[in-house]
């Protein structure tokens, strides 16, 4: 599917966010999940024909039912706050905000842009089916759209990301396009495209550990734009060892031979993405400050007490998702804990297993470039994507 004019497209968001119609959201189990973070879950919402026209289905997202037994309100807060940011973010590389809506409980639901997949979840599928890095040129696709979605959010949005990972790029079709997600942690930048953490103690980074940048990880006072491309330069390394940053290592602590097939356990990786989050502490950790806003023109969706049934199952799955990776974390010494946790915020080794071609010299250089240890030597969002579309044009056109 082509991306609409932006013309049309803006049009389509001023109906979206004008409209009278209200959001229904049924209860989570009569919903297809569609992926799980830490303390949110994401599902599909199929909405029914509108006058005889099929309507695009959307994803929604809410806190998990565990968080919400749990009264816990931190997630609950991000996701007014991913919306109070996302109604204001117009760019074909930033997934389209649908609205938000808040139910009688005060679960926050927000309505997103229906994508295909993430780029997490391709390269797991790649990894479980040994089929080597991704294709160069999805890689390129990949880098051209995020650089211009970070070029945009850091120069005209004035705002960090904060989480980037390949989890929080989605894709559409066949890598036709792709889109930056999940906004509920980023940090808004000042004049200098700084976050000055003393002058501005509110603010606090709350990055997945893996992913973070040197000074993220030495809780440096103020930090740049340049931390959003640290995480980038990672995401480009995903797209090469098919499994997290840092977790080869974690193979290699546990004993496990680096050049078998790179093998890395789904009960040690369902273990370090349920872990990314606890360390994240570690650095500055909690919730960003924002705005009261509310969406008078939205209505929520009550759940009735006869669907109780049907929410305590997927309170009983969540607790045992709990149980199960705290056993693993658990089962995992503290030597080797450590060892994963010296290696936040350094540049990974690429994978030995994999022989790349000539095609990914241009992807390793980038990778090389945006995960160099000053914020100074890395290139800006725009450098990369101006330099990848010089190299598109000087390879249209012939010329070295």
């Amino acid at each position: 599917m082509d991306t609409p004019r932006r013309k049309l497209r803006n049009l389509h968001m001023e109906n979206v966010q004008n409209s009278s119609t209200p959001i229904r959201v049924p209860p989570s189990p009569m919903l297809k999940t569609l992926g799980h973070g830490t303390g949110v879950s994401v599902y599909r919402l199929d909405r029914s024909p509108r006058l005889g026209q099929i309507r695009s289905p959307w994803a929604v997202k809410r806190i998990t039912q565990s968080m919400r037994v749990r009264k816990d309100t931190l997630f609950n807060a991000r996701i007014v706050h991913e919306a109070d940011i996302l109604r204001k973010l117009k760019h074909p590389n930033i997934v389209g905000f649908r609205g938000v809506v808040t139910n009688d409980e005060g679960v926050n639901t927000l309505a997103l842009e229906m994508c295909t997949t993430s780029l997490g979840s391709i390269l797991e599928e790649r990894h479980d089916e040994d089929l080597g890095p991704l294709p160069a040129k999805n890689t390129f696709k990949m880098i051209m759209d995020v650089a211009l979605a970070l070029d945009f959010l850091h120069n005209e949005a004035r705002l960090l990301h904060g989480d980037l990972k390949s989890f929080n790029v989605l894709v559409k079709g066949e890598f036709e396009i792709c889109k930056l997600c999940d906004f509920g942690v980023a940090l808004p930048l000042d004049e200098q495209g700084e976050i000055n953490f003393p002058k501005n103690p509110g603010l606090r980074y709350v990055g997945t550990s893996l992913w973070c940048a040197p000074e993220v990880i030495d809780d440096m006072d103020i930090i740049d734009s340049k931390a959003d491309i640290f995480s980038f330069g990672l995401v480009i390394y995903e797209t090469l060892a098919l499994v997290p940053p840092h977790t080869l290592e974690l193979d290699a602590a546990l004993g496990e031979e680096l050049d078998s097939s790179h093998d890395l356990s789904t009960e040690t990786e369902k273990m370090q993405r349920k872990q990314l989050d606890f360390s994240a502490d570690e650095s500055k950790g909690g919730p960003v400050e924002m705005d009261e806003q509310t969406d008078n023109d939205m209505s929520t969706e009550v759940i009735d007490d006869d669907e109780e049934e049907e929410e305590e199952e997927e309170v009983d799955e969540d607790e045992d998702d709990t149980k199960e990776n705290d056993i693993k974390e658990n089962d995992i010494s503290d030597f080797t804990l450590n060892n994963l946790h010296s290696a936040y915020g350094t540049r990974p080794p690429l994978p030995v297993a994999f022989q790349l071609s000539d095609d990914y010299n241009c992807i390793v250089e980038l990778f090389y470039l945006c995960t160099n240890a000053l914020s100074e030597d890395r290139p800006a969002a725009k450098t990369i994507w101006q330099c990848l579309e010089n190299n598109a044009a000087n390879v249209a056109t012939g010329s070295d």
